[in-house]
């Protein structure tokens, strides 16, 4: 490991996973996340968000409580992995409303009707019933598997990156993480994680940005 890399994670990246933690994220590592991942390209841990989208969601009917179907909660998660196909800033946009406002799904009633219902991704009102977790170095793949990128740290909310952060050394300018950070969102390179993020961030210990 040559001088800036060991800099790098231990002077910045390893304090910030701590102070993270002190916080009430969860380390979780690499190897688990892409367990849940399915494949280096996809980003979202999906064993995390599938539990959360059910305990987060009832929905009422006639007096009672039900929970939602497997197949709407499948679904929702689905959904929520927008593609592409407008762009990283349209597609970020609706994955804000959703993150923000959830999604309606039909669930059959009691006396056999069909009517539908909101699903939240996140329990706004209530913040202490989602989850956090941290995690590092965490590899995505680019569509053509040539521009590959590893952000240093993801931190997650029910299991959907909300924040990307790279870390440098003290003596490397934070500019150069910010340079590697917007490269990173292009087409050619790991869009598919930042169409989700609300936060990214370059530090290197001294400065933030």
């Amino acid at each position: 490991m040559d001088k800036n890399a060991y800099l790098e994670a231990n002077a910045s990246q390893k304090p910030a996973i701590e102070l993270l933690q002190s916080m009430g994220y969860t380390y979780i590592s690499p190897e688990n996340c892409e367990q849940q991942r399915g494949s280096r390209y996809h980003v979202l841990l999906k064993d995390i968000l599938r539990g959360q989208l059910r305990k987060l969601n009832r929905y009422a009917y006639a007096g009672t409580e039900n929970e939602f179907s497997a197949a709407n909660i499948e679904r929702a998660m689905e959904d929520l992995d927008e593609p592409l196909t407008d762009g990283l800033v349209r597609t970020s946009e609706k994955i804000y409303d959703a993150l923000l406002l959830g999604k309606s799904y039909p669930e059959t009633v009691g006396d056999g009707k069909m009517l539908s219902f909101n699903l939240k991704y996140i329990d706004w009102d209530c913040l202490e019933n989602n989850v956090f977790h941290v995690t590092e170095e965490f590899c995505v793949e680019s569509q053509d598997k040539q521009h590959n990128a590893r952000p240093d740290i993801v931190l997650f909310i029910n299991g959907i990156p909300f924040a990307v952060m790279e870390c440098k050394a003290p003596q490397v300018s934070v500019d150069q993480a910010v340079e590697q950070m917007i490269r990173n969102q292009q087409a050619d390179y790991i869009p598919q994680l930042f169409k989700y993020a609300q936060i990214v961030m370059a530090t290197n210990k001294n400065a933030v940005k």
